[in-house]
């Protein structure tokens, strides 16, 4: 048994997000009811997939001088504020598998949120809806 690790993380558009502390993953599919003078009650067929994404991190608002390969507050608001019909990359590599697969989709950054609480760390969530399929891919 494989069990996914915890310190799992989702990147968009390439970059990781900086001081990830939570992720989740939520896959839908919608049910087609069909009811006909043929049969007993109803019945179900199988629909539309969907899926959605969030995180929490540290709120962090820039990256530190030299880190490219993150995305921190400023970098997650700027894809959010982007207008234009741009989809975002979305990927997800389980770290227990040793590299042998990836989940990725194309998505939009639909929530972005910063938590100042008094006396502690800040806190940002954002949430992304998928546009398509996610595929599982091997890595090669």
């Amino acid at each position: 048994m494989s069990v996914i690790s915890g310190s799992a993380r989702f990147t968009l558009d390439g970059k990781t997000i900086f001081h990830s502390t939570s992720s989740s993953l939520s896959l839908a599919r919608a049910l087609k009811e069909r009811a006909t003078k043929d049969t007993n009650g109803t019945e179900v067929a199988k629909g539309i997939k969907s899926w959605s994404a969030s995180g929490e991190q540290l709120g962090v608002l820039e990256l530190p001088p030299g880190v490219t390969d993150s995305e921190a507050f400023a970098g997650l608001f700027e894809i959010y504020n982007d207008d234009t019909d741009t989809l975002i990359d979305w990927e997800f590599v389980p770290k227990d598998t040793t590299g042998l697969f990836k989940y990725s989709g194309k998505c939009i950054l639909t929530a972005l949120e910063i938590s100042l609480p008094n006396e502690e760390d800040a806190t940002s969530t954002y949430a992304v809806t998928g546009s398509g399929v996610i595929e599982k891919t091997t890595i090669a």
